[in-house]
């Protein structure tokens, strides 16, 4: 008479969460495997007198005392939990590991890349201290072959490099506009919680109102970053606060000079015009210059 085979309790908590139906395995079920696993191996190791399967040899099961309805039950367990557990983790894991794999080489990728572009734009910022220098050497220089009288001083010198200095610090501040001025205010804070809207949390200091008090006005706040990279990071977000109730006029510019400002109303002015005169396309300041954009191109400026 054949033996019926039965799962028994080794598979019971295995069949209650459905694992290895239809081919399907998941991490979560890691511990239910385990622990069918472990009621099998301890029966058998205590029927046969050995005290872990490592200790377990096939001399030692080869006897009569147990039935062949009970040596069935565990061979099917142990060949349904290899079969539809076991070696679906793996090929699971293996599918993981390589996807992991491919995401670590995009990573490496990206990481290389930004290097590249980080080192790229420390040259250029190198080249334009550079060349401010060598200007403003020009310009004494120049001012030294007309009189004679005029001599390339150190004093001369050490101004030059004090307003390259004083350029480079500028580059790396950031005004805000139209941030509420309260009585014994914590302007920190507030430029914390503006950035915190931005998604960025980068470490700034100087953070200060500029400009004289004056009634029915608010001072601009100035603050200062690490780098220009973070500066430009900061601004190409700015347009963001156009959506955050309470900060819908709140307004971020570079930190620029006189001159600067004054090329900048223009530059604002002309681009009104051809906006005006053009409505069917976008028009931007990039770096500067007035440039025509893409269609699903952002309106944000920069420049």
């Amino acid at each position: 008479m054949a033996v019926q085979y039965r799962t028994g309790k080794y598979l019971d908590e295995i069949h209650e969460t459905s694992i290895g139906t239809d081919n399907v395995f998941c991490e979560v079920n890691v511990k239910e495997v385990q622990e069918s696993s472990r009621l099998l191996v301890n029966d058998i190791c205590k029927t046969f007198g050995a005290e872990s399967l490592t200790n377990l040899t096939p001399a030692m099961m080869n006897k009569n005392t147990v039935v062949k309805a009970q040596m069935a039950e565990w061979l099917f367990s142990a060949i349904y939990l290899l079969e539809q557990c076991s070696l679906p983790l793996m090929s699971n894991a293996r599918v993981q590991l390589e996807n992991l794999n491919e995401e670590k080489i995009e990573d490496q990728k990206s990481i290389i890349k930004l290097q590249s572009d980080l080192i790229s734009q420390k040259n250029e910022e190198l080249g334009l201290v550079s060349k401010t220098v060598e200007t403003e050497l020009k310009t004494y220089s120049s001012a030294l072959q007309q009189s004679c009288s005029t001599a390339l001083s150190p004093k001369n010198i050490a101004a030059a490099v004090q307003k390259v200095a004083r350029e480079d610090d500028r580059s790396k501040e950031i005004l805000v506009f139209g941030v509420a001025e309260e009585k014994g205010e914590c302007a920190t804070a507030k430029v914390a919680k503006i950035l915190e809207h931005l998604e960025e949390k980068p470490k700034f200091q100087q953070c200060r109102r500029i400009g004289q008090q004056r009634d029915n006005s608010v001072r601009p706040i100035k603050f200062s970053v690490r780098s220009t990279d973070i500066v430009y990071q900061i601004l190409s977000k700015a347009k963001r606060l156009r959506e955050v109730e309470g900060y819908k006029t709140v307004y971020l510019s570079p930190n620029r000079t006189p001159e600067e400002r004054v090329a900048r109303h223009k530059l604002v002015a002309e681009l009104k015009q051809k906006r005006t005169g053009d409505p069917n396309s976008r028009y931007i300041i990039r770096k500067g210059e007035i440039v025509q954009a893409a269609l699903d191109e952002s309106f944000h400026s920069t420049g």
